[in-house]
């Protein structure tokens, strides 16, 4: 069917599922209200029947033209009277792969395994005895059931492109993705976790996806010399322009919402990386013109849409490095951390040590600092978010594993792994994941570690970046004298600039000033103590090349919890 027959036809249907739902809500609020109540009366119930009725019939119409638009990627609303609310937790959670996933469970083993644990944490005697008999499930429920751990990322659609269950998307069997089904009773999974109360995030992988890529080729990044293109690995990723692709792990996406799942979190949502080599020689269909991270950021915003009826969080998992690089620089992978994280629930920066590179932070080996990596990442995350009105909330992914590659590498175990999450929990990031391929996790890292959080780690004056307003309007006029705008977009007040980066860019360069120098910086504290004024002799060089000398003010004030620089207010002069 032509891509804008089912546009048109989506946007009403959208409408109408967002009036269906209200107006389920509003009838099931109704029942609710009078069960028990020995006032309500026939007419009420049989009122109560007939609304329920007629939106059943109404839903059943959205829902056959909902088959007609969608064809082979049609996935049900969830039903009438089974909405859900989002649910939000401060996760602490664990990486499940499908095939752990997949292992059958003892809950009596689990129980076991969490007593066993308590024993450890409390310094007592704990039997070890039936260690051996448990599998890595039992083992990773066993720690979610015995300490902070409260959620679980489970992969739903892996790194192959598999989808790990039986599924009743069209596509999904039409192509056989989900053949060898590693989650067979995923429900019992899944009551199970609920029970537990576990906030379940299902892991699919978008855009590399060499499955889906060797089915439909002309889905894949082409060579514009023919064929499509293969990463250093050999792999064929999907385009990421591409709205077939985007609607394939939408649907996939949803029916993970119907089976219970809170959160969807896209990996690899991006290009491959190594894009100084493939770019000359690869074409994108349906880029239109685009940057990359504008295609990325117009994906998820589709997702947003799309997800929107079943009431599920949104993350994204993004690179470690794109926390200090700017527009997708020097990388070209479509990672721009406003550009994600302004369109999503959470962002998770996978902040490995390990991958950094010698030289980052200043560190010979980044492997060997995790506290001060993971503090010095989460420090850049956090002025990143605090440029934005309503960005996701930051949940990094941390090391759980030794890098045993790389020269000079340390063991990551127990106290490794609190160092990270102490480094973020010392600056209010109080979620993270832990990642570990071989889904081997110790339990003692998860517990008698609170104690070592610095609560007062910030001296007197500074703000969440360590900065005093001194330090924040220097680093204003000093990126305003070298035109470095991305720094002086992060200090500007939101208020007092453009949203758009670009936009903010362009105001800069057409303001018909440019700051030369300055002298005579002074800053004081104003009565309410909590805001300062920077005075300072300013020298501008204006649109026409010559120079003028001027009295100015600066007024700095905490903004999402950075010191941020407000608009120049120019003293009088006599």
């Amino acid at each position: 069917m032509d891509k804008n027959i089912i546009k048109k036809k989506i946007v009403p249907i959208v409408i109408l599922i967002a009036v269906l739902a209200a107006a389920a809500f509003g009838v099931y609020t109704l029942q609710a209200g009078k069960s028990g109540n020995t006032n309500t009366t026939g007419n009420d119930t049989k009122k109560s029947a007939e609304d329920l009725a007629k939106l059943q019939k109404e839903r059943e119409a959205v829902e056959a033209q909902r088959k007609e638009a969608l064809g082979d990627f049609y996935v049900p609303l969830p039903a009438i009277g089974t909405e859900k609310a989002k649910k939000t937790v401060e996760a602490k959670a664990l990486y499940v792969s499908n095939t752990v996933a997949g292992m059958s469970f003892d809950e009596e083993k689990v129980a076991y395994y969490a007593t066993y644990i308590k024993a450890l944490e409390s310094g007592g005697s704990a039997d070890s005895s039936r260690l051996s008999e448990l599998n890595k499930l039992e083992k990773i429920l066993g720690i979610a059931e015995a300490t902070e751990i409260n959620a679980l990322v489970i992969d739903i659609k892996n790194d192959d492109g598999l989808v790990s269950w039986a599924s009743d998307i069209a596509i999904v069997n039409n192509i056989k993705s989900n053949e060898s089904i590693s989650i067979k009773d995923y429900a019992r999974l899944m009551d199970y976790l609920k029970k537990k109360n576990i906030y379940t995030i299902a892991r699919i992988v978008a855009f590399k996806d060499p499955y889906f890529a060797k089915q439909f080729n002309e889905h894949a990044i082409q060579l514009k010399a023919g064929g499509v293109y293969k990463d250093r690995s050999g792999k064929v990723w999907v385009n990421p322009f591409d709205e077939y692709v985007w609607k394939y792990l939408v649907a996939v996406s949803e029916e993970a919402a119907l089976r219970g799942f809170d959160e969807i979190q896209y990996d690899y949502v991006r290009f491959p990386d190594g894009a100084s080599y493939y770019n000359p020689i690869t074409d994108f269909p349906g880029r239109n013109g685009k940057d990359k991270d504008e295609g990325i950021e117009d994906f998820l915003k589709y997702a947003n849409k799309e997800l929107e009826p079943y009431n599920v969080n949104i993350g994204a998992d993004v690179f470690g490095i794109i926390t200090h690089s700017w527009d997708d620089k020097p990388e070209d992978i479509g990672q721009t951390w406003r550009k994600v994280a302004n369109n999503v629930d959470y962002i998770c920066p996978m902040i490995y040590p390990s991958h950094y590179g010698a030289g980052n932070y200043n560190f010979s080996v980044p492997d060997q600092h995790p506290y001060e990596v993971v503090r010095l990442s989460m420090m850049e995350a956090l002025e990143r978010n605090a440029a934005q009105k309503n960005p996701g909330k930051i949940r990094p992914w941390i090391q759980g594993f030794t890098a045993s590659w790389v020269s000079g590498h340390i063991t990551y175990n127990a106290s490794t792994i609190q160092k990270q999450i102490i480094a973020a929990a010392e600056l209010g990031i109080n979620e993270y994941i832990v990642w570990s391929a071989s889904n081997n996790y110790d339990p003692a890292a998860y517990f008698n570690y609170q104690d070592k959080i610095n609560k007062n780690i910030r001296a007197a004056g500074q703000d969440i970046l360590e900065r005093t307003p001194e330090v924040a309007v220097k680093k204003f006029l000093d990126a305003s004298k070298s035109k470095r705008y991305s720094t002086m977009y992060l200090l500007t007040a939101i208020g007092d600039r453009a949203a758009d980066y670009d936009q903010f860019v362009l105001d800069a360069e057409e303001s018909g000033q440019v700051l030369k120098s300055y002298d005579s910086l002074v800053v004081t504290a104003n009565d309410d103590k909590k805001t300062f004024t920077a005075t300072f002799n300013a020298t501008y060089v204006k649109s026409d090349g010559t120079t003028e000398t001027k009295p100015a003010k600066y007024k700095i004030a905490l903004e999402n919890d950075v010191y941020k620089v407000f608009k120049i207010e120019e003293a009088k002069t006599n």
